[in-house]
């Protein structure tokens, strides 16, 4: 196996010759040991800001009292967006039907995909109300995706915004996407 780039072997540094390091008999064909890849979670409240420059008539809505922000670890290939449905027999990953359940929030509203690079992308599934990234006036189009950044916001519904964090120190609630 010729290369034209010298590659060190990451046991004991020795300059790779063949499939395994002459001096410690490391396997250049097995996954060389790597920092995890990054994981992600989606830390989901409601949002003043956005219920109050809302697209939505949110004369008709209240929004919520007291709601806490609640983190869901993105984990899978990807992660479904909505409200929890008994007679369709869909449970997303991110449900959005528990109290105080945004009314604007469709059933099967939007989808995170895990993308390539370890990042993620929002694709909203033709939902009823729309799906906008970070304070944007125009709805994203259905079914097209959306790359997102670590710090990214999802707005969806009437008060609805996730934000997708690269893993740190956010708190994870008992349920996982994926």
């Amino acid at each position: 196996m010729a290369s034209d780039i010298a590659e060190s072997c990451p046991g004991c540094s020795e300059l790779r010759i063949g499939l395994f390091c002459e001096r410690c008999g490391h396997c250049f064909a097995a996954a060389s040991p790597s920092a995890p890849p990054p994981s992600w979670c989606a830390v989901i409240a409601p949002d003043r800001d956005y219920f109050e420059g809302s697209r939505t008539d949110s004369e008709r809505f209240t929004f919520p009292a007291s709601s806490p922000a609640r983190s869901v670890a993105l984990r899978g290939e990807l992660a479904r967006i909505g409200r929890r449905s008994g007679s369709r027999g869909t449970i997303p990953e991110i449900d959005l039907s528990d109290p105080p359940a945004d009314p604007g929030v469709s059933r099967e509203h939007a989808r995170l995909l895990a993308q390539p690079d370890g990042t993620w992308a929002v694709i909203d599934d033709g939902s009823t109300n729309g799906t906008y990234v970070n304070g944007g006036s125009q709805r994203i189009p259905a079914h097209q995706q959306i790359a997102l950044a670590d710090g990214d916001h999802v707005h969806l519904g009437v008060w609805t915004t996730i934000t997708v964090r690269r893993d740190s120190d956010h708190p994870r609630s008992a349920g996982s996407a994926g």
